[in-house]
């Protein structure tokens, strides 16, 4: 009776403090797009999905031509998605939900099988656009280096180098933040210069040291606003208008004393007349 006893109070427990985890939703397959990249039905509304921490040559940019492994990549994952009897997409905790083009950025899985993970394996894809502690990057970044010695795919003859990376340049000023996006080699252009009441803006500071803008974005970075407290200046007016008052006083204090003496002397030589 007491084993029972102790095993309700366990589920009791378990009950109050779940376990918290990535959400996954299960979907159906719609469209292929490319090797990282698939739409999906979910609660009867077509999606866009972008696979995370992937990236996977290109075969359908506007401005690039198909690159090599881009075709093996983008059939790869045509295929297994379209045969697949189940796909759960899983988000990640420590990223987006969607990006700045609205996509789902998801994990997918499909009839017990990890896709990104085929795909770096298969050489057909390269770890990239890593913007936070997401679940399963160290196993990717094994499963890469272990795709490098073996030369598969991308790291055969043709090394995929030309992935545009993006980084994050955060802005923090007066307890707030902004986040700009930045394909790496490029600049980041900054944001309008922000105000605090009483200080002068000095500049955006990376390290201790004022950043220089022309520099090209190779990482996550965080810049900060600094200020420099304005002393205390009376505004040249408040002089101005503090003497104009001065003289009206000093001018009407006049009036008043010489109107006061002629007054004084008027009655003095009233008296004296009535004396005489």
């Amino acid at each position: 009776m007491k084993k029972i006893y102790v095993l309700f109070l366990g589920l009791i427990v378990l009950g109050f403090n779940p376990v918290f985890a990535n959400e996954k939703v299960e979907v159906k397959f719609s469209k292929c797009v490319d090797g990282d990249t698939a739409k999906f039905v979910l609660d009867n509304k077509e999606i866009t999905a972008r696979f995370l921490a992937v990236d996977t040559p290109e075969t359908v940019h506007p401005t690039k031509e198909e690159e090599p492994f881009g075709k093996e990549a983008s059939n790869y994952t045509c295929e297994k998605l379209t045969n697949a009897k189940e796909i759960i997409l899983e988000y990640d905790d420590g990223s987006d939900k969607f990006d700045k083009y609205d996509r789902h950025l998801v994990w997918v899985h499909y009839d017990n099988n990890f896709l990104q993970e085929e795909l770096i394996s298969l050489g057909y894809a390269k770890v990239a656009y890593l913007y936070g502690e997401y679940k399963y990057t160290e196993d990717l970044q094994n499963k890469e280096i272990v795709a490098k010695s073996e030369k598969a795919g991308i790291w055969g003859d043709y090394e995929f180098v030309d992935i545009e990376e993006e980084y994050i340049v955060t802005f923090s000023y007066n307890g707030k933040s902004k986040k700009v996006e930045v394909i790496g080699g490029n600049s980041v252009v900054p944001i309008s210069n922000p105000k605090k009441e009483n200080y002068k803006f000095l500049g955006w500071y990376l390290d201790e040291e004022i950043y220089d803008f022309s520099l090209p974005v190779e990482k996550n970075i965080t810049l900060v606003a600094k200020f420099e407290k304005i002393d205390d200046e009376i505004p040249i007016y408040v002089y101005i208008i503090s003497g104009i008052i001065v003289v009206i006083a000093i001018t009407t204090n006049y009036k008043g004393s010489r109107n006061k003496l002629r007054r004084k002397v008027k009655s003095s030589v009233k008296k004296k007349l009535m004396k005489n």
